[in-house]
């Protein structure tokens, strides 16, 4: 008895609520999405030991393979990636989103678990084959999967599912680049559009414990290499900004070739397997040349950033990686752009910098320039500024660059801005279904509340307190109408002096009658407008016949309201 009133004590005070679980699971879900992104790359290094006797660099791959196989691997490689997104599209059921960008932003979509584990195979596929793409789109798909499942396990209402996702999706990306605060808001600023704290903190949590594992379990450390510096000369922030303008030009076109090769593939009258084997093949034959255009060049920006590439090579290898990729992406090919468009901004940010040397010799070495336009065009074509400058900074580890990472990643947005209004992520978000507007409370209306009977025992509300952890239970009659609520604030005190034996009826005082309540009909603004009386976070649902139909959530109306206001 003394164990039960030191828990309804602990329960009264400590008062765990929505947030608090939300946080929570957000933790759980870090943890399993950084298991599954490392799982993933794993995988990778694993096929790559098997077909090519090494890993950690598809150029090196390339290089060391007749010039025959670099057309054949990726052409094969693009065939089988092709037959299994053919068979996942065939099983994709209706209202299943592609990728988790639409299963966040798309309120009438939902990420199904099979579909992104086949595409997730797609993608590795296509990868190990030396596809110009990056493996970051599957790593961080896998990660949010991991959302999906907590969604469903805990039968969590669609908003809530929604930011469970985003918090998996948050965790795979600051798995694969090892960069936490830049992991969540990526997700708050360009999937969410929203940077409420009723996301943004539990995008956080799950972003800290995903680094926090890959650091314990598996050492993983900042993602590219770049020597310290200082920059000498206050003036040479106008050079940055200079890059940021031409990033700010360059990202649009970059973004056009993209967008034109999709439309070209798309024209072709050919199945997805031929399709996806044919933009294998066309880099196959780039690589013939330029074994560089392999992989998501990774490999080739640390090169960049170590200061090891000629200008003329350097900008003949920038111009093959924007085609290959452009031919993988429009292929079909299931992957990230996100490290193709590193390379870019490194590629030209290192080639500019190489360039004022040649007139002010004192300035920073190439490699500055490099790190500042990989930020740039992150900016530029994400339209995510923010997100850009951190990202560069937690991969690069330096906090000296931050100066010019903001100059230069503003002035790339506010041009890319100006001449383009969609950015690389723009196809998978939007808004589908009912907004906040014209929704009524029976679309977000929950099942199962801690419900008794007003003829039920002091000691089953005692039970009821502990093991269902609400701060009210609602009372029902014999058929099963609303009378109102008992409160663990005001019922606590005297459960705990042993006033109410646990035997006995509880007395009908101790039931709140004017206990505010919602009916299905209500507009969620009505609803909200109810919440705003009533210091609690869920409220009944009573039919018009009186009737206990379920309850609301007051975090469930403010998610769907940050929704509503968010724009693309």
């Amino acid at each position: 008895m003394k164990l039960l009133f030191t828990r309804l004590w602990l329960l009264e005070r400590l008062k765990p609520g929505e947030q608090q679980r939300t946080l929570w699971a957000a933790a759980l879900i870090g943890f399993l999405g950084a298991l599954a992104t490392v799982g993933f790359r794993e995988l990778i290094s694993a096929a790559e030991i098997l077909l090519y006797g090494q890993h950690g660099s598809l150029v090196k791959a390339a290089q060391s393979l007749p010039y025959w196989a670099r057309i054949v691997v990726p052409c094969v490689g693009g065939a089988l990636a092709g037959l299994l997104l053919s068979a996942g599209r065939r099983q994709q059921g209706e209202g299943l989103a592609s990728d988790y960008m639409e299963a966040i932003s798309l309120k009438d979509r939902s990420l199904g678990i099979g579909h992104s584990l086949i595409r997730a195979a797609s993608s590795w596929l296509s990868v190990v084959s030396g596809s110009s793409i990056g493996r970051e789109g599957a790593m961080v798909q896998l990660a949010a999967v991991t959302g999906t499942w907590f969604g469903n396990w805990r039968q969590l209402s669609p908003p809530r599912k929604r930011l469970m996702v985003a918090c998996g999706a948050a965790a795979g990306i600051t798995a694969a680049y090892n960069a936490p605060i830049a992991g969540a808001l990526f997700i708050a600023e360009i999937v969410l559009r929203s940077i409420a704290i009723e996301t943004l903190g539990p995008l956080i949590v799950s972003s800290v414990i995903s680094n926090l594992t890959i650091h314990a379990l598996f050492d993983y450390g900042p993602v590219y290499a770049m020597p310290e510096f200082r920059m000498l000369h206050l003036p040479e922030i106008g050079l940055h900004g200079a890059l940021g303008l031409i990033m700010g030009v360059a990202a649009p076109l970059f973004l056009q070739v993209l967008d034109q090769t999709k439309k070209a593939f798309a024209r072709l009258a050919l199945p997805l397997p031929a399709k996806l084997a044919l933009g294998g093949a066309l880099v196959g034959l780039i690589s013939v040349w330029r074994p560089e255009v392999w992989g998501n060049g990774y490999s080739v920006v640390n090169e960049i950033l170590a200061d090891q590439w000629p200008v003329g090579l350097l900008a003949i290898v920038l111009l093959s990686k924007v085609v290959a990729t452009a031919l993988t992406t429009g292929s079909g090919a299931v992957g990230g752009v996100f490290t193709p468009t590193l390379f870019v901004g490194a590629a030209l940010g290192s080639i500019f910098g190489t360039g004022c040397h040649l007139i002010w010799p004192d300035i920073a070495p190439a490699p500055v320039y490099a790190a500042t336009g990989m930020a740039a065009m992150l900016a530029a074509t994400t339209f995510a500024p923010l997100m850009a400058i951190l990202m560069i900074f937690e991969m690069t580890g330096n906090y000296q660059i931050m100066l010019p990472l903001m100059i230069a990643s503003v002035l790339a947005y506010s041009l890319a801005r100006l001449r383009r209004d969609r950015s690389v992520y723009s196809g998978s978000l939007g808004e589908a279904g009912k907004s906040f507007p014209g929704m009524q409370v029976k679309d977000i209306r929950r099942d199962d509340p801690p419900t008794l009977p007003y003829t039920a025992r002091v000691g089953e509300f005692e039970h009821s307190f502990v093991h269902r952890r609400w701060q009210h239970i609602y009372v029902v009659d014999e058929q099963g109408r609303f009378l109102g609520a008992v409160s663990l604030h005001d019922i606590g005190p005297a459960l705990r002096a042993g006033q109410l034996p646990a035997d006995q009826v509880l007395p009908a005082e101790w039931i709140k009658r004017d206990y505010p309540r919602v009916t299905p009909e209500m507009s969620l603004a009505q609803a909200l407008e109810s919440f705003s009386r009533h210091p609690g976070e869920r409220l009944p649902v009573v039919g018009a016949t009186g009737a206990l139909m379920g309850y609301i959530t007051k975090n469930e109306l403010v998610l769907l309201l940050q929704e509503s206001f968010a724009t693309p």
